[in-house]
């Protein structure tokens, strides 16, 4: 859990229990894809779905919601899904060898607290050219470059799964000076 919202105006949940504050957690970027299979066409609906996920809150909960809590609390959702792991975590970060914000079980079932990136080469990216779709590529690289399983992949949570993607698309895009560059700060 990442953030608490204490709501304003409390509710009852759908037990009839008084619900005075609603936590908010990360979603996996696995969860977020299939979510968005379902609602392709529809982006309001797919954010309620969401937000529900990253809240716990079943739909007839968060119609209850008065609207400035119910705004609180979809502003803190999105901030969480378009937010990278280290503008969330305190302290230094390590662009080549980051932790993850959120652990996740790996396929041997060991915890995975972080990973080690390395760039890809031109063979590499030549590869992830024969897929055929945006995701597969997306995953072949991904995994080319940190070494987590495709299955892996989907269990992080969207900012540990949106740091990766901004590096990959550094290592994609810039030349050896930004690099370079970056290591002289170090």
């Amino acid at each position: 859990m990442l953030h608490t919202h204490n709501l304003v105006w409390p509710i009852e949940d759908d037990k009839g229990q008084p619900l005075n504050q609603v936590n908010i957690h990360t979603i996996a970027v696995g969860q977020q894809r299939e979510l968005t299979r379902h609602h392709q066409h529809d982006d309001n609906q797919l954010l309620w779905e969401c937000i529900c996920l990253s809240t716990g809150l079943t739909s007839s909960e968060l119609k209850k919601l008065v609207t400035p809590d119910f705004n609180s609390i979809r502003e803190q959702v999105l901030e969480l899904m378009q937010s990278n792991a280290s503008t969330l975590l305190d302290g230094q970060f390590d662009l080549n060898e980051p932790t993850l914000l959120i652990p996740i079980q790996g396929d041997d079932g060991q915890e995975k607290t972080g990973y080690k990136l390395c760039p890809p080469t031109v063979a590499t990216t030549e590869l992830m050219e024969t897929h055929q779709d945006e995701w597969e590529r997306t995953l072949f690289i991904s995994a080319s470059c940190c070494g987590f399983t495709h299955q892996e992949l989907t269990r992080l949570s969207l900012p540990d799964w949106n740091q990766l993607q901004e590096r990959l698309i550094d290592f994609l895009q810039q030349p050896a000076d930004f690099f370079r560059q970056e290591m002289l700060k170090s």
